[in-house]
């Protein structure tokens, strides 16, 4: 190749504004192709860490208090370590606030992996040492504050008032797209396997989660649990204490359910199947209620999804006193899952817009009466269960519900679009 005129390459590189090229290079163009990274936006960040971390949690889910039914634990000390975990939820969502106060919301979740390390290791040595069982309750509900604290706070932060039932819709579907096989394959590596392997895996999804959200360490909270300012949150959102106890004494009404039918007529396989049937049926109903939600009228979603949920507990009870076989057991199971499916992301979607303006004051002190809930539902249990009336849990929750068939959803929806 012939080389260019000295002079002539000068005064080119001149012209260019760069450096000249090489003696022997080449002046023949090339196209240049140039590539465009996606970035993720903060709320989609949030989106995959929930979709992977909700991967290894649904793994293990609703398999660990099964896993302690195995393991020859009673029913009712099975439901009391479920008690204690929700306890410790509570203390450890006030926790964590103090902690994010000094080292951000993200670096939360860094605590959260080694509590889920720590958790693992302790149910694959509670064979060994079952005096660690209630420990490993504290630690489960101290796991659960630091993944659900800072991802409530970070989903209100990074999502739009107006769109807020897609938005939430969207993360669910994201998240059951991807693990909607999960409770399948969990089921498969605890029968062909055990559950050790089970929870390494987990556990790996859990810690891989966190590195979407990397960028989001900088998200902080600066909320400081004065008398007059907590004084203040309760009274204007006094509205929504008896709504929050009630909707999560429902909703954790079907860790029981799944309890029951596990020892009644279905097995560990049989409870994956059934898991990824609800995770197929969820995703459809999730999708439609949020498109709903944000297009049509919020309370007439609510008001239906809530006499569904009456309906649907009611024929609970029936079948668990009846006629517990598998198949009716499937099918009631699906059903009640689609209705309580569209209560939940209508009202949930009214609970995040209000937590918007409060942002975590609102959304940890929420906690109280969610816990408050759960402690009721566990306590009734465990007092039908000393008399061996456990199928009535179902048609208590059933009638309780009857209080969203008349509540004030005016009210509520009215008081999420306020500002404090």
């Amino acid at each position: 190749m012939v080389g260019w005129p000295s002079g002539l390459r000068q005064q080119f590189a001149k012209l260019r504004g760069s450096k000249a090229p090489h003696r022997f290079e080449s002046c023949t163009h090339r196209p240049v192709y140039i590539i465009k990274a996606y970035t993720l936006n903060d709320f989609h960040r949030i989106v995959v860490m929930h979709m992977l971390s909700g991967v290894g949690m649904g793994l293990v889910g609703i398999f660990i208090p099964i896993y302690l039914l195995e393991l020859t634990y009673s029913f009712s000390a099975v439901v009391s370590w479920l008690l204690m975990h929700h306890l410790s939820l509570l203390c450890g969502a006030f926790l964590v606030i103090y902690i994010s106060n000094a080292i951000g919301l993200v670096r939360c979740w860094y605590i959260r992996v080694v509590l889920v390390a720590l958790l693992f290791s302790g149910l694959s040595l509670l064979p060994s040492y079952p005096a660690l069982l209630y420990a490993l309750a504290f630690i489960s509900g101290m796991e659960a504050a630091f993944f659900w604290i800072p991802f409530n706070i970070l989903t209100v932060r990074k999502t739009e008032a107006s769109t807020m039932g897609s938005s939430l819709a969207f993360m669910s579907n994201m998240g059951s797209a991807v693990g909607i096989a999960i409770p399948g394959i969990a089921a498969l590596i605890i029968v062909h396997y055990g559950y050790l392997l089970l929870f390494i895996i987990a556990f790996l999804f859990i810690l891989v989660s966190i590195i979407p959200v990397l960028p989001l360490k900088g998200e902080t909270t600066h909320f400081q649990f004065s008398t007059p300012v907590v004084s203040q949150i309760i009274r204007v959102n006094r509205k929504f204490i008896l709504p929050e106890i009630l909707d999560n004494l429902g909703q954790d009404a079907q860790v029981i359910w799944t309890l029951f039918i596990f020892i009644t007529a279905l097995t560990v396989l049989d409870i994956g199947i059934l898991g990824v049937l609800i995770g197929i049926i969820g995703m459809v109903i999730t999708h439609s209620t949020g498109t709903l939600i944000d297009r049509w009228n919020r309370k007439t979603v609510m008001r239906f999804g809530a006499v569904g949920t009456t309906i649907l507990w009611v024929i609970s009870y029936v079948i668990a006193v009846y006629s517990p076989t598998p198949i009716m057991l499937y099918i009631t199971t699906a059903l009640r899952g689609f209705v309580l499916g569209i209560f939940a992301a209508a009202y949930g979607t009214t609970m995040f817009n209000r937590a918007r303006s409060a942002d975590a004051q609102f959304l940890v002190l929420r906690e109280v009466p969610t816990i408050f809930g759960r402690v009721v539902l566990f306590g009734i249990t465990l007092a039908l269960l000393s008399v061996g009336q456990l199928e009535l849990v179902f048609l208590v929750v059933a009638v309780l519900s009857l209080y969203f068939w008349f509540n004030d959803f005016d009210s509520l929806i009215k008081l999420s679009r306020a500002e404090f």
